[in-house]
């Protein structure tokens, strides 16, 4: 038969497709590639690996050494810009320690020479796992290799130093600066807040020559974080008379200063901001207008805005009506609003449980206050903390168990405070 006298050398080009027809990106796997690889030098073909694939294919395995060799070889290689791809991919992904591990390795082959992109890269991933250590060896690089001038790298430099907590670092640098910029001054203002540092923060804020939104919302949450709302809001009007539009976490700030203060009238009023700013949506904004709502005393609001969020709900949203409707009497609807929250499969937190065992209370419901406070260690592991033992406390005071409550306040693991 035909098929069968065929010589069989024309098998072999039957088997080896014409240079045309080489899928040169079609491998996913290190065998894959170094048979595309052998085989794009057998047949000669004019096309050419993608190196950004190769790198990423090869950065963490043995065969890093085989990528190395391709983009060292390849005609007109732009040599770092495949390894900047894949620090850049490996920075910004799940697994930030990758990028860190590629530089290292990249380090010990001597080449390429990190350029400004090689080093922001590698700070960003050190920054997110609070690498110190390698983050001092870019610093060194960048002085070594002259790039301190690029202010775009300073400030990451500095960012990485206040992340992980080295402030002294971070604000000798800040000084040494010869040039700044406004993400400079929010850096070194945030991170200061951020570290509790508030008067030293205050005092950069006051002689920034350019501030932001972002300036002016570290600020006023700074002021509310530290218990200083009164100045926080004083802030956010100087900031609405400067002309800058608040943005979703200016609001929250605001928001949890206007709670502070019982501040019902700037609370509505911010309230009708953020809905025609379009910030309804943003689960953050809700949950603390709830909190705002209900610590001024006006729940209904509060349960408006609740019930508008339906499938948004966190377990902060339900904590904080569940509290609202306890706080104000309404111990029933507190119980009730918690099986809700169960059902929907929310599972509660600690300050859920101060709100139920407050809803104890005020009911009388002394056996489910008991079960209350049993169910949310045996349950959920939730370690009671001192307002948990004052709740019970003030729940068996009230029923006149004055023995039992004595004896829960000599046994609690921690000294009684003054309202105990």
């Amino acid at each position: 038969m035909m098929f069968c006298s065929t010589p069989s050398h024309h098998h072999q080009k039957v088997l080896d497709p014409p240079p045309s027809t080489v899928n040169a990106t079609n491998f996913n796997t290190v065998l894959e590639l170094k048979q595309i690889h052998a085989l794009l030098v057998k047949t000669q073909s004019h096309h050419s690996l993608p190196l950004t694939r190769v790198v990423l294919i090869c950065a963490l395995t043995n065969h890093f050494s085989y990528a190395h060799k391709i983009l060292h070889l390849s005609p007109n290689s732009q040599e770092l810009f495949p390894w900047n791809f894949c620090l850049k991919h490996f920075a910004e992904g799940e697994s930030p320690h990758d990028a860190i591990t590629l530089f290292r390795r990249l380090r010990q082959m001597g080449t390429p020479i990190p350029d400004h992109f090689m080093c922001s890269f590698v700070l960003k991933a050190c920054t997110r796992v609070s690498d110190i250590q390698t983050g001092r060896i870019i610093h060194a690089f960048a002085v070594k290799l002259g790039l301190t001038a690029n202010l775009v790298l300073q400030n990451m430099i500095m960012h990485l130093y206040a992340v992980c907590g080295e402030m002294s670092d971070a604000r000798l640098m800040f000084d040494k600066m010869p040039q700044r910029d406004v993400v400079t001054w929010n850096i070194m203002i945030s991170q200061l807040v951020k570290a509790g540092d508030f008067r030293v923060a205050y005092g950069l804020f006051c002689v920034m020559p350019e501030r932001n939104v972002k300036t002016w919302t570290s600020m006023i949450s700074g002021f509310v974080r530290c218990g200083k709302s009164e100045e926080a809001v004083g802030l956010f009007l100087e900031m609405e008379r400067e002309g800058l539009m608040p943005n979703e976490v200016t609001v929250v700030a605001v928001l949890a200063a206007c709670a502070d203060l019982g501040d019902l009238e700037l609370g509505k009023s911010v309230h009708q901001f953020a809905d025609r700013s379009g910030f309804h949506g943003n689960v953050h904004v809700c949950n603390t207008l709830i909190d705002m709502y209900v610590k001024c005393g006006c729940l209904e609001e509060g349960y408006r805005v609740f019930e508008a969020m339906r499938e948004r709900r966190t377990v902060v949203s339900w904590s904080s009506m569940i509290a609202g409707f306890a706080m104000h009497g309404y111990g029933e609807k507190a119980l009730e609003l918690y099986d809700e929250m169960i059902g929907s499969g929310v599972e509660p937190n600690h300050v859920t449980f101060i709100g139920l065992l407050h809803a104890c209370s005020h009911m009388g419901l002394v056996e489910k206050g008991r079960e209350f406070f049993a169910t949310m260690t045996r349950a959920y592991g939730i370690v009671p903390r001192i307002e948990h033992y004052g709740c019970l406390v003030d729940l068996l005071s009230r029923a006149g168990l004055l023995k039992e409550a004595h004896e829960v306040i000599i046994n609690m693991p921690m000294l009684p405070n003054g309202v105990i």
